[in-house]
């Protein structure tokens, strides 16, 4: 549970940061295409551009540092870029299989943090496949909403190669995967609400 809280505690700083400048951007943004817009419909967007921010601090901001030398006292801000080839894997499941059938001595609780790594990477992204349609009703279909998770995972990890974290193949199928996930959901509760509301 320490990791969770700590993944949630860095997202929630990029997004307390961006809400007043989403917030701003998109009063200006209604404003000037003088949309006819809903609360529900903002409210929907808003929860999903603050996702959107969560989930980019975790996956493609790079890995930086900032404080003050406390010898000096001047401020500093670094930031790290590597292409590393260890932190690449292009086998399917290879990363699956170290988590479920091997351990890591370098890393305490291995099991639990084999665990979180693996559902992390599903239900992170499963808000994607839950929200893009409700917001985009064109986005509404299994095969658009695939490619979709595809597309944004491969994007990711394509970016992660050159800052500095690790590039996965498996975390692309477990991204997507996720993204399907959330799209299942979304079906199944707007057929509850459609009994409902019979």
């Amino acid at each position: 549970m320490g990791l969770i809280s700590l993944y949630i505690e860095n997202m929630l700083r990029y997004i307390i940061v961006l809400l007043p400048f989403y917030l701003i951007a998109r009063f200006i943004f209604v404003k000037k295409k003088k949309r006819i817009t809903s609360l529900k419909n903002e409210f929907l967007v808003g929860v999903f551009s603050l996702y959107i921010i969560g989930l980019a601090s975790q996956t493609i901001v790079p890995n930086w540092n900032a404080g003050i030398v406390t010898d000096t006292g001047e401020p500093f801000f670094d930031v790290y870029f590597t292409n590393d080839l260890s932190h690449l894997n292009l086998i399917p499941f290879n990363t699956v299989y170290e988590y479920f059938f091997q351990t890591n001595t370098d890393v305490d609780e291995w099991g639990s943090v084999s665990l979180l790594n693996l559902i992390a990477n599903v239900f992170l992204f499963s808000p994607l496949g839950f929200f893009v349609p409700l917001i985009w009703s064109r986005c509404n279909s299994f095969k658009k909403i695939l490619v979709l998770g595809l597309s944004v995972t491969c994007f990711i990890e394509f970016i992660q190669y050159f800052i500095g974290r690790s590039s996965d193949i498996d975390d692309v199928i477990l991204n997507t995967f996720g993204t399907v996930i959330g799209y299942i959901v979304l079906i199944v509760f707007q057929k509850i609400i459609g009994k409902k509301s019979k």
